[in-house]
């Protein structure tokens, strides 16, 4: 999928993967969270043609790509914070968000 080259690039988009996943994990993407999807893609430097393929998923309703979480591990710190702003940012936080956050922080090795 990924167009990008360097280690920086790939762990973007794998970050903007997983916003994704989080995002749609709960009853639906909300508009202030596309909204803080994309503004921190754009904050990234996605590559277009990666942000274009991702918003084609969401668009057509097909799988989101699985984020790659040995990419994550480079900086599991800053994943969860990605993570918990997005949650965050629709102002409603629904109990299945703090699950994902919860196993998010397992998955990457991050104490609670």
């Amino acid at each position: 999928m990924s167009t990008a080259s360097s280690p920086d690039a790939r762990f973007q988009i794998e970050v903007l993967k997983l916003l994704l996943q989080v995002a749609s994990g709960d009853e639906g993407v909300s508009r202030e969270e596309i909204d803080h999807i994309m503004a921190t893609a754009r904050g990234m430097s996605v590559p277009l043609p990666d942000l274009e393929q991702l918003a084609k998923c969401l668009q057509n309703g097909t799988p989101l790509p699985a984020p790659n979480l040995g990419i994550l591990k480079a900086d599991p710190k800053a994943v969860i914070a990605a993570a918990h702003d997005l949650i965050a940012s629709d102002g409603h936080i629904h109990p299945s968000e703090i699950e994902m956050l919860r196993q998010l922080r397992e998955l990457l090795g991050v104490a609670a």
